[in-house]
């Protein structure tokens, strides 16, 4: 997955690698580590973008997407609190329960309970705009960005889903509130994505709209399990 990811960002991205990692260091000292990329329109209370990586990536994959984003956002890109063995990190171990890709559900618990923590510690640290805090995520971090919005949507104004699915375990706990009602949801999924099926998109989508919400879901036709200049576009659009 990591491979596959990074290959796709060599086509997507229009800046080199090295330059980026020259100017970026991994910060520590919050609930997760983390690289940061400061606005560069300042104002006194910027908005925020918080991503989070795939299945054995790091924070380093998804921070290069920084410049897609309009210039007055920090952009914050996490690190997964759990080793995967050979390399890399992940928010939860995998399991396959049903045949249904899921995870451990105390990692998906703890993984929860430290992104929301380390979300009200960057808004602290930098002085955000604690009412205009997005979670972006590609695939398992994907599936975290619906265990932190559905669960406290009060804590972020929106949640981007890329490549991703819902796990059933989440289902019971959405509930129908004011706070989850104003929750701004985007799901984009590829058509030929083989690692995280399209109908596990349109599944979390069809259900989403059961409870009442209205997310704004994108198919891309031919797009495997990767994150496009498309994907990226219509993002963007959406936030503003």
């Amino acid at each position: 997955m990591k491979k596959a990811f990074l290959i796709s960002l060599v086509f997507l991205l229009a800046f080199s690698l090295g330059s980026y990692c020259q100017s970026a260091a991994v910060i520590n000292g919050l609930a997760l580590k983390y690289m940061v990329h400061m606005p560069a329109t300042k104002t006194p209370k910027p908005p925020v973008v918080i991503l989070l990586h795939g299945y054995g990536s790091n924070e380093k994959d998804l921070f290069e997407l920084h410049s897609f984003f309009p210039a007055n956002y920090l952009v914050v890109s996490a690190r997964a609190p759990y080793n995967v063995n050979g390399g890399g990190y992940q928010w939860f171990e995998k399991e396959i329960i049903n045949g249904k890709y899921t995870g451990v559900q105390q990692h998906l618990d703890n993984s929860r309970k430290s992104i929301l923590k380390f979300i009200s510690q960057i808004v602290a640290r930098y002085k955000a705009d604690a009412a205009s805090v997005y979670v972006a995520g590609f695939s398992q971090g994907a599936m975290m960005c619906y265990e932190v919005g559905l669960t406290s949507p009060h804590s972020v104004k929106g949640i981007a889903v890329l490549s991703g699915r819902m796990p059933e375990s989440l289902q019971p706990e959405v509930k129908q509130t004011p706070a989850l009602s104003k929750l701004q949801i985007f799901i984009a999924h590829g058509t030929a994505d083989t690692r995280l099926p399209f109908a596990d998109g349109k599944a979390a989508n069809d259900f989403l709209v059961s409870k009442g919400l209205k997310p704004d879901f994108h198919a891309y036709k031919g797009m495997e399990h990767s994150i496009s200049n498309e994907v990226m576009t219509d993002l963007v659009k959406w936030m503003k």
